[in-house]
C-alpha cells in the first residue's frame, strides 16, 4: 500500500518548477531585448515552455481529485450528433449550462477524456499567454512560473469550470482599463455560465481601478491581522442568516458549506499566512513605483489587497474563502514579475534566490499528498479504477484521522 503522504509525490512538480526557473535565469543577465541572439533565445525559451506545460499539464493522467467527477460526466456526455433529446437530458446535470455545452462540443470531437483535459488546458494556456504578453511582455516565463506556484496547478488539475471563468475575467480586464462596463459585464456573465462565482467579478469593475488612501490600506491590514491572529469569528453567523436570501445554486452552496464543520474551520498561522504578509509588505512598498511604470497596475494592486483582506477578515469560512480568493490569485502572476523588473541587479539575485527556495518548499509541501501522484497519458499510467481505489483509501485514512 502506498503512503498517503510522501515527498516523492512532489518531485515531478518540483522538476517542473526548476525547468521554468532555469528559463527565468537568463533575465538576470539580459541587458537588452533588441539583439538577434537574445530574441532568438526568447523564442527558444517560449517554445520550450509551451512544450513543457502542454506535456506536463495538458497530457496529465488522473491526477488530484476532480477527475472523479468530470470523467464519469464526460463519459455520459452526448455529442451534437446524438440528437436534441439526449442533449436536453444531459443539460439537467447540476453544472452550469455553459460548461455542459462545452463538454458536448469536446465530446463531438473525441470521446477520450484526456482529449477533454488537453483542450481545456490549451484554451487556458493561450489566454494566459495573451494576458502575460499584454501585461508583462518581457517577463512571460516569470509569469508562468508564478502561475505554477500560486494556484496554477490546482486550477488546471481540479478547477476546470472555475478556470474558464477566470480566463474570461482576465480577458475582460482590458475593458476595465478602457472604461467599458458593457463588454466587461458580457464576458463575466459568459464566465458565470461556466462557474457561478464569476458573478462576483461584476462589482469589482467599480473597485479595481480606484486609488485608495495608503493610510486606509495599511490600517485595514493591521486590523485584519488582529482579527486573524485572535481568530475572531464575526461573519459566519451573518452569512448564514443572509444565505437563504441568495437565489439559486449559489445560495444553496453557501448554506451547505456553512452548515458543515469540515468546510468552515478557521485558518491558523502557516507558511501561507507568512507569505501573504510578506507579499503585502512588498506590494505596498512598491505600489507607487508599480503605478508609475504602468497606471493599469492599480488594478492588480487592488486585486491583491482584496485577496489579502479576504484571508484576514473571513478566515473562519475556509471553503468559501478558498473558492473566492482563487478568483483574485492572478495578482501574484503580474505583480511579482514587475517588482523584479524594478530591482537593482544585486536585489534581483536575492529575489531569484528566495524564489528558488520558496518554490521548492511550497511545491514540496503542497504536492506531497498521494492525490498528486503524477501520471501522464504518454506513459504507462494508472487506470481510472486504480486511481479511484487509491483515492478511496486516502479518503478513508483522512476520515479515520
Amino acid at each position: 500500500m502506498m503512503p498517503t503522504f510522501s515527498f516523492i509525490y512532489s518531485i515531478p512538480y518540483i522538476v517542473l518548477f526548476l525547468l521554468l526557473y532555469a528559463n527565468v535565469l537568463p533575465l538576470y543577465k539580459a541587458k537588452t531585448t533588441s539583439s538577434f541572439n537574445y530574441g532568438y533565445s526568447i523564442f527558444t525559451q517560449h517554445f520550450f515552455i509551451i512544450i513543457l506545460l502542454f506535456i506536463f499539464i495538458g497530457l496529465r493522467g488522473f491526477v488530484s481529485t476532480d477527475w472523479q467527477s468530470y470523467h464519469p460526466i464526460y463519459y455520459s456526455t452526448p455529442s451534437l450528433f446524438d440528437g436534441m433529446k439526449s442533449i436536453s437530458s444531459f443539460l439537467t446535470w447540476p453544472f452550469e449550462n455553459g460548461f455542459l455545452f462545452y463538454m458536448i462540443l469536446c465530446k463531438t470531437i473525441s470521446s477520450n477524456y484526456f482529449f477533454f483535459q488537453f483542450i481545456s488546458f490549451t484554451i487556458d494556456f493561450f489566454v494566459l499567454y495573451y494576458f502575460f504578453k499584454r501585461t508583462i511582455p518581457k517577463f512571460i516565463i516569470l509569469g508562468f512560473t508564478f502561475f505554477i506556484l500560486f494556484s496554477g496547478i490546482v486550477m488546471e488539475f481540479n478547477l476546470l469550470r472555475n478556470s474558464k471563468a477566470i480566463m474570461l475575467f482576465l480577458i475582460s480586464l482590458k475593458y476595465v482599463e478602457k472604461k467599458s462596463f458593457t463588454k466587461y459585464a458580457i464576458l463575466n456573465i459568459i464566465g458565470a455560465l461556466f462557474h457561478i462565482t464569476s458573478l462576483l467579478y461584476l462589482p469589482l469593475y467599480f473597485v479595481l481601478d480606484k486609488r485608495y488612501s495608503r493610510t486606509i490600506i495599511i490600517s485595514l491590514f493591521i486590523v485584519g491581522n488582529l482579527v486573524f491572529l485572535s481568530q475572531l469569528e464575526w461573519c459566519r453567523s451573518i452569512i448564514s442568516s443572509i444565505s437563504p436570501l441568495i437565489p439559486g445554486r449559489m445560495g444553496f452552496i453557501i448554506n451547505a458549506y456553512l452548515s458543515s464543520d469540515f468546510y468552515s474551520g478557521a485558518y491558523g498561522i502557516s507558511i501561507g499566512y507568512l507569505e501573504r504578509f510578506f507579499s503585502f509588505v512588498v506590494f505596498y512598498c512598491f505600489s507607487r513605483k508599480l503605478y508609475s511604470i504602468n497606471k493599469n497596475n492599480l488594478i492588480y494592486i487592488n486585486a491583491f489587497y482584496l485577496y489579502a483582506f479576504l484571508f484576514l477578515y473571513y478566515s473562519e469560512v475556509a471553503i468559501i474563502l478558498g473558492r473566492v480568493t482563487i478568483l483574485l490569485i492572478f495578482s501574484y502572476w503580474i505583480l511579482y514579475p514587475q517588482v523584479y523588473s524594478l530591482l537593482l541587479k544585486k536585489s534581483r539575485k536575492i529575489f531569484l534566490l528566495f524564489l528558488f527556495i520558496y518554490g521548492i518548499l511550497k511545491l514540496g509541501l503542497g504536492c506531497s499528498d498521494i492525490y498528486f501522484l503524477y501520471d501522464n497519458a504518454l506513459l504507462p499510467y494508472k487506470s481510472y479504477q486504480e486511481r479511484l481505489n487509491i483515492s478511496n483509501q486516502h479518503s478513508k485514512y483522512i476520515y479515520e484521522r
